[in-house]
């Protein structure tokens, strides 16, 4: 018919799935080779993604050694599926293992902190890396969805908007007029990183952690890296900015937890935030990315319940922060615990509040629509 909009090109969805298991110095993750083929399945057999189109890595005998997960190798792999990505087709990108928090050499982080992810040789890619490589490069029109399973990963692709994600806000307006691009970097001031449950904190010995932040969820600041390039630092009321108006690939970051929180496995139930992910959304095909953000906390919640209650029953009140070490071994859900071990970032002090906390949260390049069905 004259006048129809002819309708867009189908375009190709692309997986690269990266597990690290183990890193010297640092807690064995026992469920996190599990979780990538869990994952690997549930993208084949419940969002289309054709196996061909899946790259695995992981530091396992049915793996190449090509694709063992150093950081050479992930850079490599995130470079190629940005060069195949064009402007129609979809990238599921999933990282499950060890994030960490490292002094920021280039002073463009408020609490002088670099997000950072682990590769199994122990390197780490710092969060501008990731951005330049993963986000930066994408066309127009391409659609990146990423999902952290790991400690401190709440901005770590230095994505503009984390405040404004929140569950308990309402967009208050639409941005009219030409969105703008920006080079600013967002990150929460905050250095508390406590006690260890069995998770994967930034440490050194094996735990799975959670933290809450003092407020609804979480104010973090903002600061501009470019003065030619500056755009308002998201706050609770950003604006949402209309499809129309849209120059950047669409970009949504899915964090098993807050910039200064530790993320927690349960290794007595196997449960995982990328279970949880996985479980949801097997039985409930097209929930809003509210929906789904408000299960998986609910989880993660019932992870912090039980761990309290096994610290309370082993006695322990134990304190941590940036690194760990391991100090006893417990006949209870929360196989080992850890206090700091001598270092210039502990904190000897006795406040736990800041251990029964942690926040699955949303980053994106544009304000995020929590009542949007989910796009994978």
């Amino acid at each position: 018919m004259p006048g129809d909009v002819p309708p867009k090109p189908e375009g190709v969805r692309r997986a690269l799935l990266i597990g690290v298991e183990k890193v010297k110095n640092f807690p064995t993750l026992h469920q996190a080779h599990k979780d990538v083929a869990n994952m690997r399945d549930f993208l084949v057999n419940f969002r289309g993604y054709h196996p061909e189109n899946i790259v695995i890595m992981m530091h396992h005998k049915s793996v190449s050694p090509k694709l063992y997960p150093s950081s050479g190798n992930i850079l490599r792999e995130i470079d190629l599926i940005v060069e195949q990505t064009s402007q129609y087709d979809r990238i599921f990108f999933y990282y499950t293992g060890h994030g960490d928090q490292v002094t920021c050499k280039h002073h463009t982080e408020p609490d002088n902190m670099d997000e950072a992810i682990l590769a199994y040789t122990g390197k780490r890619i710092i969060d501008n890396t990731l951005k330049q490589h993963l986000v930066d490069p994408l066309p127009h029109g391409a659609k990146l969805f990423a999902l952290w399973d790991c400690c401190h990963s709440h901005t770590v692709l230095d994505l503009e908007h984390f405040n404004c994600n929140g569950l308990w806000r309402t967009p208050l307006k639409v941005l009219t007029g030409l969105a703008r691009k920006t080079k600013s970097l967002s990150k929460r001031l905050s250095s508390s990183m406590k006690d260890s449950y069995d998770g994967r904190f930034s440490s050194k010995d094996d735990s799975q952690l959670r933290n809450v932040s003092f407020d609804p969820d979480g104010v973090d600041l903002c600061k501009v890296t470019s003065p030619d390039s500056y755009t308002p630092p998201c706050t609770f009321n950003c604006p949402m900015t209309p499809p129309e108006n849209q120059i950047m690939a669409s970009v949504v970051s899915l964090s098993a937890c807050k910039d200064s929180e530790l993320a927690y496995d349960d290794n007595v139930t196997h449960e995982t935030v990328t279970k949880f992910f996985i479980e949801y959304l097997e039985c409930n095909p097209r929930p809003s990315y509210g929906d789904l953000l408000s299960h998986i906390r609910g989880k993660v919640e019932d992870i912090t319940r039980r761990r309290i209650q096994a610290m309370e029953q082993a006695g322990k009140t134990t304190h941590r922060s940036h690194h760990l070490r391991r100090v006893s071994e417990h006949e209870v859900e929360i196989q080992d615990w850890r206090k700091c071990d001598h270092h210039s970032h502990c904190d000897d002090g006795n406040d736990t509040s800041t251990l029964n906390s942690q926040q699955p949260s949303y980053s994106s390049h544009y304000r995020l629509d929590l009542s949007q069905i989910v796009e994978l």
